[in-house]
């Protein structure tokens, strides 16, 4: 079992277990997948994540595939 989080697919809870990723850090990314469409790779990760400091040790833990669909958001997300 791969201990990467999926990005494109992590449900709030998987987001969280990301080293240094907060419930804020959570709403931009959930917010980030419902305009926008997946997250494409770590640039853009590091992008929606600007305003906070982020880990180097978070690049081990995600994962961006698949990145041509993302899931959909639950309502209320």
């Amino acid at each position: 079992m791969s201990n990467k989080v999926r990005v494109n697919l992590a449900n709030p809870a998987e987001l969280l277990e990301i080293p240094g990723i907060g419930p804020e850090q959570v709403r931009a990314i959930l917010t980030y997948r419902a305009e926008h469409g997946p997250i494409q790779d770590a640039n853009q990760l590091a992008s929606i994540l600007g305003t906070w400091p982020v880990a180097e040790t978070i690049w081990d833990r995600v994962e961006f595939a698949p990145s041509e669909s993302t899931a959909p958001e639950a309502p209320g997300a």
